[in-house]
């Protein structure tokens, strides 16, 4: 049932107005620029069918008819426009296809704005997601909280597109929240957030570099492989072999034509050329397959090394904070800078050398120089000489590769939650406090984030310190656990260094735990109330295990739990559970509809009880209907509604139709 807004509030405005806006404007401009860009490739298709048809038409005439020479020459001439135009038009559409990339972009950037979570949740990153492995207490903690599934707060921060910015940022959301860590976040974000220009055109490489088939894993992978002509060193003998037999070939043709050598000569300099030519295009078919599938995936295209040289590139505009006295006290951003920009084996230096091996690569996947990588391949194997340079490579930079991508992953995530610091100004950035002296979780206006602008009602809540619970109690449908999942999410949020749904908040370092979206497994024989049991079971023992950490401490949210027993022990069991926790020095909140759970004596010495109600009141017709207002209200809940819903849905003692109708 939708919530109506009380009738006393005026009409929402959205924090993200202004970038909403920005956005759309940006979007306007690339549609211009695509649609002309569009409009010029047309022209020049229309001149590349004119040129070739003429050139087609006069190599016919030169074939068949009395021209000769003359239609030949004009034959060429037209070709070698049609070729001349081929080439022009390539910057072109690469042109439009980085548009359409940049397009792309912005409708996600809209998209995450407006909580459009059919176009954020993806294929492909749905597919990257799944195969991200998580430690069991975390993925619980990522189902509860959707941290990472399909209307999550993963599509909700992400603009990432390589897998390891994927899973760089899925693994800080589903971590713990450190203080440490998420303070030098928050350093590097706010550095980031003003940066649009370059943020943009970062967002639209990643993209390309992710959709291509050099992809950063198996980019990484290759590099610590061994390399593959180690055990193959005929192949580039045989390549410089073939070199010095089509020299001696056709020095041997020119010498006969020069008058020296005799027709035997070039007859069998011919057919040496021909079965050489033969000889290694069958050795390519047959033997270099392996050598084409490692071209893919080190360079895939030209354009692909170009594109990780510019993503690595970005670390030269990064801002630099103060010289760190080490390697331990530099910030996010200093350390990535070392990693990219410093020293031999930096990763700039790296992809320098990888564009020129990519040159070189890139002459059999270009329509403007495949007419030369045949007689390269066909007489030098010029696919083996590729390959002994990028395996040279490979041996120089090899063990650096996964520090770099590593880098680029966090580069990628700090980026993406720079748009969050840019888009919600209004957002809180996050105090922490230091333990153990502090251990309360409080936030003033805390919402959930991943409802929008317009329908998001915000409260104060605090919990903690430990030896105290925080009792949410309220009717149905009221808002209890939208709360517990707006702490959790802020949390999350926290953590990840970004600014949090609410205009204050301050936590220490805390390890997320809880029990919220249980479900049974009838496969295993696993009953509801057994699953639940579990899963409080593993709450209690990350609480235990962090009992004596002296440097976090474990925040539960707990919805409802123990549905599958009776009333009286329910209320037992919760406060034993809630007696383990608290004997683990664990802070939490937890949610229930049971009043009569509030009335235990030992929940009554350790609960902060607050609620949530709902009002009834008649429409215009005088029909009675039930109205949340969402918030979060001191004390135990006066009302409960679940006879008043049987009725609104037609269920009430009264509604008869069909039950008791039999005699």
């Amino acid at each position: 049932m939708p919530a109506e807004r009380m009738s006393n509030e005026s009409p929402p405005t959205s924090e993200s107005d202004g970038a909403l806006t920005r956005y759309r404007e940006q979007l306007a401009e690339i549609d211009g620029q695509h649609a002309q860009l569009k409009a010029t490739d047309a022209k020049y298709g229309t001149l590349r069918v004119i040129l070739f048809f003429i050139s087609l038409a006069l190599a016919l005439l030169a074939a068949f008819s009395d021209l000769g020479w003359t239609a030949g020459i004009a034959a060429t001439a037209a070709f070698a426009a049609f070729f001349l135009v081929v080439v022009l038009n390539e910057p072109i559409r690469d042109r439009m296809d980085a548009l359409l990339r940049s397009r792309s972009v912005v409708r996600r950037l809209i998209a995450r704005l407006g909580r459009d979570w059919d176009t954020l949740a993806t294929s492909r990153l749905t597919e990257c997601l799944e195969s991200i492995e998580l430690p069991e207490h975390q993925q619980a903690v990522a189902d509860d909280l959707d941290l990472l599934g399909r209307a999550s707060l993963f599509h909700l921060v992400s603009m990432a597109a390589t897998m390891p910015g994927i899973r760089t940022l899925a693994r800080w959301l589903a971590n713990e929240s450190d203080a440490d860590a998420a303070q030098e976040r928050t350093e590097a974000i706010n550095a980031l957030a003003p940066r649009r220009d370059e943020r943009m055109r970062f967002y639209a490489l990643a993209r390309e570099v992710g959709e291509s088939t050099g992809d950063p894993d198996q980019f990484v992978a290759w590099a610590s492989r061994e390399p593959w002509l180690d055990s193959r060193r005929w192949l580039s003998t045989w390549a410089n072999v073939s070199v010095l037999l089509t020299i001696l070939c056709v020095l041997g043709i020119l010498l006969a034509v020069l008058g020296i050598g005799t027709a035997t000569v070039v007859k069998t300099c011919g057919i040496g050329l021909i079965a050489l030519a033969g000889l290694n295009m069958l050795l390519t078919s047959a033997m270099l397959g392996p050598a084409h599938q490692i071209f893919s995936i080190a360079m895939s295209n030209r354009q692909a090394v170009d594109n990780y040289h510019e993503i690595f590139a970005a670390a030269q505009w990064l801002p630099q904070g103060a010289a760190a006295e080490s390697e331990e006290s530099e910030g996010c951003l200093s350390r990535i800078r070392r990693v990219v920009l410093d020293g031999d084996h930096a990763a700039i230096k790296g992809m320098d050398q990888l564009q020129r091996v990519a040159a070189a690569g890139g002459l059999r996947q270009s329509a403007a120089t495949f007419l030369l990588y045949l007689p390269l391949q066909a007489f030098g194997l010029w696919d083996v000489r590729v390959l002994k340079r990028l395996e040279d490579w490979q041996s120089k930079f090899g063990p650096q590769v996964r520090q770099w991508f590593d880098a680029l992953g966090e580069l990628e995530a700090l980026l993406s939650l720079a748009a969050i610091r840019d888009e919600y100004p209004q957002w809180a950035t996050p105090q922490w406090k230091k333990l153990p002296d502090a251990q309360v979780v409080r936030a003033s206006a805390i919402g959930h984030p991943l409802l929008s602008d317009e329908s998001r009602v915000t409260n104060d809540v605090e919990v903690g310190p430990p030896g105290t619970i925080l009792l949410v109690t309220g009717s149905n449908m009221s808002g209890k656990s939208t709360m517990l999942r707006s702490v959790g999410l802020n949390v999350a949020l926290a953590g990840t260094g970004a600014p949090v749904c609410a205009s204050h908040f301050e936590l220490p370092s805390v390890e997320l735990a809880t029990s919220i979206r249980v479900r049974d497994n009838l496969s295993e024989g696993v009953s509801f109330y057994m699953a639940e049991l579990q899963r409080l079971k593993s709450v209690v023992d990350q609480a235990r295990q962090l009992a004596d950490v002296p440097d976090r401490v474990v925040l539960f949210l707990l919805d409802e739990i123990l549905q599958g027993t009776n009333s009286r022990e329910r209320q037992i069991a919760v406060v034993q559970v809630l007696r383990h926790l608290r004997e683990s020095g664990a802070i939490g909140a937890i949610s229930t509809h049971d009043l009569e759970l509030a009335d235990e004596p030992e929940m009554m010495s350790i609960a902060t009880p607050v609620h949530f109600r709902e009002t009834i009141r008649p429409d215009a017709e005088g029909e009675e209907q039930m109205t949340f207002d969402y918030q979060m209200r001191d004390g135990v809940s006066p009302t409960t509604n679940a006879l008043r819903l049987l009725e609104m849905v037609g269920l009430g003692e009264n509604d008869q139709s069909g039950l008791g109708s039999r005699k």
